[in-house]
C-alpha cells in the first residue's frame, strides 16, 4: 500500500475514535466558519448603516416625541404637519441635494386579547424603506417571507406584516410562506391581503403593519396629516446645509441621526467582537483537537515508522503518510461541517440577529479551516517521524 493510501486508512483503525473526532471536528469547523461570517457581516452592517443613516434627516411634527402624530388627532392647518409640509420640504433652497423624500403616516392599533398587542399601521409609498418605529438602523427591516410592496400595489389593499404580528395575530411564521397566499388581516373593517413578512431583529420593531399610503388614507381617513417625513441627502457634506433649510419650516422638528448611530454601532460592534472571540476560541479548540489526535496517532505508530524505515522507506514517504492522514481526517471533518453549517446558519442568524446564509463564503471558510487544521495537526508527526531512527523506534516499543 502506498504512503498516501496508508494515510487515508489510518484514521479508521479505531472506528469509534474516528467517529467521535470527526463529529467534533465537523462541529468546530462549521461553527468557526459561521462565527467568522457573523463577524464580517456585523462589521459590514455597521459600515452600511453609517453610510445610510449619516445622510438621513427625519422631520416630525413640532413638539412631538418619538413617533409624532398619528393622523386625525389635530385639525389640519398651515401650522400643522401635513402634505403641505412635504411640499415645503421639496421646495427648500438646497432641494438639489435631496436624494429622496419619503412620507409616512401612522395609526396605533391595540388588541387587548393578544400579548404585546400594541402595534402600528404605517402607510408609505411602495418602494420606500420599511422604517419600523424604534429602529435606529432605519433600513434594517428585511423581508423574510413573501415579497415587499411594489409599484403595482400603490392603490391596493395589501400589507407587509412584522414577524411578531404575523405569529401572534395571524398564526404565520417565516417558515410558513406558502400560507401567505390565503392570509388576510382586517384594518378598520377592511380586509388587507398579506404579501410578506419582515423582521428587524426585535419584537417592538416586528409588531407593525406596512400598507400603501393611498390604502391607508382611504381606510383611516387622516386627511392631509402626516406623521414623519424622511429626507435622504445626496452627500454627508450637505446634511447640515439641508437640515438648516428644513429647520425654517415652522411646523416641523428636524432630527439628524449621527448620535443614534452610536447606539446601533455599539450593539453591532459588541456582536462583532463577541463573534470574533467565539471564532478564536473555536479555532483554538479545533487546532488542539487535531494536534492531540495526530500526536496520539504518532505515538501509536512508532513501531510502524521504525519498521517502514528499516525496510527502506524514506523520510519523504513517512511525511506523505502523516500529511495524508491529517488531511483525510480534516477533509472528512470539513464535509461534515458543510452539512452542519447548512442547518446551523439560519438558526445562528436568528440568535445573533444578523443575516447568516449558507453560501460560497461559508464553504470557503470551512475548506480553509480544514486545510489549516490539517497543516497544524501534521507538524508534530512529520517532525517527529523524520527524526526517528529505526533502532530507536524498536527500542522504545520493546
Amino acid at each position: 500500500m502506498s504512503a498516501i493510501g496508508r494515510g487515508f486508512v489510518n484514521p479508521f483503525r479505531s472506528k469509534a475514535r474516528a467517529v467521535v473526532v470527526i463529529t467534533l471536528l465537523s462541529l468546530v469547523t462549521g461553527l468557526l466558519a459561521l462565527m467568522v461570517q457573523a463577524t464580517i457581516t456585523s462589521r459590514q452592517q455597521i459600515a452600511g448603516m453609517e453610510a445610510r443613516v449619516r445622510t438621513l434627516i427625519e422631520l416630525r411634527e413640532a413638539g412631538a416625541f418619538g413617533t409624532g402624530g398619528f393622523g386625525g388627532d389635530k385639525p389640519i392647518g398651515e401650522e400643522h404637519f401635513s402634505t403641505d409640509t412635504l411640499d415645503a420640504a421639496k421646495r427648500i433652497p438646497n432641494a438639489a441635494h435631496l436624494a429622496r423624500v419619503d412620507e409616512y403616516v401612522y395609526q396605533p392599533q391595540v388588541d387587548p386579547s393578544k400579548k404585546n398587542a400594541y402595534a402600528m399601521v404605517i402607510g408609505l409609498h411602495p418602494g420606500a424603506a420599511l422604517r419600523a418605529i424604534g429602529e435606529v438602523d432605519y433600513e434594517n427591516a428585511r423581508i423574510v417571507a413573501g415579497r415587499n410592496l411594489a409599484a403595482q400595489d400603490a392603490n391596493s389593499e395589501v400589507a407587509i406584516v412584522g414577524r411578531l404580528y404575523a405569529e401572534q395575530r395571524i398564526g404565520l411564521s417565516s417558515a410558513s410562506a406558502p400560507a401567505l397566499a390565503e392570509s388576510r388581516i382586517v384594518l378598520d373593517g377592511r380586509r388587507f391581503k398579506v404579501l410578506g413578512i419582515y423582521t428587524t431583529g426585535n419584537d417592538f420593531g416586528d409588531n407593525h403593519v406596512f400598507v400603501p399610503i393611498n390604502a391607508f388614507r382611504s381606510t383611516f381617513d387622516p386627511g392631509k396629516k402626516l406623521s414623519k417625513i424622511f429626507v435622504t441627502v445626496d452627500n454627508v457634506a450637505n446634511v447640515e446645509r439641508v437640515a438648516a433649510d428644513l429647520r425654517r419650516i415652522p411646523e416641523a422638528d428636524v432630527v439628524t441621526t449621527p448620535e443614534a448611530v452610536s447606539t446601533a454601532r455599539t450593539t453591532l460592534g459588541t456582536l462583532a467582537v463577541a463573534s470574533a472571540y467565539a471564532a478564536m476560541l473555536l479555532f483554538a479548540i479545533g487546532a488542539v483537537l487535531t494536534v492531540f489526535v495526530m500526536v496520539l496517532s504518532t505515538r501509536e505508530r512508532i513501531r510502524e515508522i521504525g519498521t517502514l524505515k528499516a525496510i527502506g522507506a524514506s523520510n519523504r514517504e513517512v511525511v506523505v503518510q502523516f500529511l495524508s492522514e491529517a488531511f483525510a481526517m480534516s477533509g472528512i471533518g470539513a464535509a461534515g461541517a458543510l452539512v452542519l453549517a447548512l442547518g446551523f446558519a439560519p438558526l445562528l442568524g436568528r440568535m445573533l440577529g444578523v443575516p447568516i446564509a449558507f453560501d460560497g463564503d461559508v464553504v470557503l471558510l470551512i475548506l480553509a479551516g480544514a486545510v489549516i487544521f490539517a497543516a497544524l495537526g501534521s507538524l508534530y508527526p512529520v517532525t517527529h517521524g523524520v527524526r526517528l531512527s529505526p533502532v530507536e523506534a524498536m527500542r522504545r516499543m520493546a
